[in-house]
């Protein structure tokens, strides 16, 4: 995460909610347009693409306007719960795919399926992308899709020459290389297996590469599959049987893994486009890019993170929250945000096409991995998880202390939790 100007944000975020409290998240006004409050996190407080786009929304549409509220993205999520309970919730908010399982299900979040239904941008978003924000064996659309990341594989294009080795497309032939690019003794390591903080996401798009689901098409969970426990056998086996990882891979969160495969210590590392630039300027024409490998008979498959945007429940005039939202998945707004410090991939097809989307090779794998990825399902158990069962659990398989099996038994349990 960049640095932030957090007391500023904060400020601004305590003034909004007093305001709030006052308005109930709308504006009953009978004459004049009609405000809609949103809530956001950014990444860098102090860039103005929001303020800006915000801006010209409001220059544009004289029924409804927006009024931006910033808060840190590690209190967001509280924040939104605390103010929803309290009715001081915001008409709009930008939301994770997966906290959907918190809020839909207490009654939070408005559905949206009848405006997106009516809504004429609904085709121009990449079809796949439309999952992010429904309820595991659900139809109905919770949250407008706007912003997301693919997960792939980063390698070191000069460590694979060294070693006679092509890039692996399957996850055997990973294995195989990460046993043919380790050599201990001097200080070389094929891959940070990431057993610590945010280490679900880089795991989940091998497991997903791998033939693994989360749940099925009926919302069940089945992370304990025969699939499953294959994959993450493999996944395992790179500390426990090939010792390929370096040194505090098992209890690693992101910023020792990056400073490896930037260093050249590993020579393969999952993340997602936010990386691209910073591992360019690394290892510059060493640097390549390829889908994550794949299990024997699975289809290309790997990870998406979205950010979208939902309406709250609460809001008083839920046409004029989704004429907002649905401004900002348009063409060139999206194009904005999507070139800002602040974006990630564009949901759209039209601006998929156009640059850097579509003349930059790498971006271009990004978009084309979103058409066949999942994303975390939107099930309450996935909180737990993220914030601590999977570092729990895959640390003690790593160890040698617990088998596939039993750490994905315990996964499932903590999913499968209300």
């Amino acid at each position: 995460m960049k640095a932030r100007s957090k007391v500023a944000a904060v400020a601004l975020s305590m003034a909004a909610v007093t305001a709030l409290a006052a308005c109930g998240g709308g504006d009953d006004a009978a004459e004049g347009p009609t405000t809609v409050e949103y809530w956001l996190w950014q990444d860098d407080a102090t860039d103005t693409t929001w303020d800006d786009l915000a801006k010209d929304f409001n220059a544009t549409h004289d029924d409804v306007q927006v009024n931006l509220t910033t808060i840190p993205l590690e209190q967001y999520q509280d924040r939104l719960l605390t103010a929803a309970s309290s009715g001081t919730a915001a008409c709009a908010a930008r939301s994770k795919d997966w906290w959907l399982g918190q809020f839909a299900p207490q009654g939070i979040l408005a559905d949206l399926t009848d405006q997106v239904e009516a809504w004429d941008g609904k085709d121009d978003v990449i079809d796949s992308l439309w999952d992010t924000g429904r309820l595991p064996g659900s139809d109905a659309v919770y949250m407008l899709p706007h912003q997301y990341v693919t997960l792939w594989l980063y390698y070191n294009k000069d460590r694979f020459a060294e070693a006679g080795l092509e890039p692996p497309t399957t996850q055997q032939e990973f294995l195989d290389a990460a046993a043919a690019l380790t050599d201990a003794a001097a200080g070389k390591y094929a891959f940070d297996v990431r057993g610590g903080a945010g280490g679900q996401d880089q795991w989940m798009a091998w497991m997903f590469a791998g033939g693994a689901d989360v749940v099925d098409s009926a919302g069940d969970v089945v992370l304990d599959s025969p699939e499953a426990v294959a994959a993450n056998e493999r996944y395992l086996s790179v500390v426990t049987e090939l010792d390929a990882a370096p040194p505090g891979s098992v209890t690693a969160a992101f910023a020792p893994v990056q400073t490896n495969f930037a260093a050249g210590t590993t020579a393969m590392m999952i993340h997602h486009p936010g990386s691209l630039n910073a591992m360019r300027e690394a290892l510059g024409d060493a640097l390549g890019v390829v889908p994550i490998p794949v299990g024997d008979g699975a289809g290309p498959s790997t990870l998406t993170s979205m950010s979208g945007n939902v309406v709250l429940q609460s809001c008083k005039d839920k046409d004029a929250a989704f004429e907002w939202i649905s401004w900002l998945a348009t063409e060139e707004p999206m194009r904005t945000v999507s070139t800002s410090i602040q974006g990630q991939l564009p949901v759209l097809e039209s601006v998929a096409a156009s640059e850097p989307f579509s003349t930059d090779p790498d971006l271009q794998l990004a978009v084309e991995a979103a058409r066949t990825a999942k994303s975390w399902p939107a099930l309450p158990g996935v909180a737990q998880l993220a914030a601590k069962e999977f570092q729990t659990q895959v640390q003690i398989a790593l160890q040698g202390q617990q088998s596939s099996e039993e750490m994905l038994a315990k996964l499932v349990t903590t999913l499968e939790q209300d």
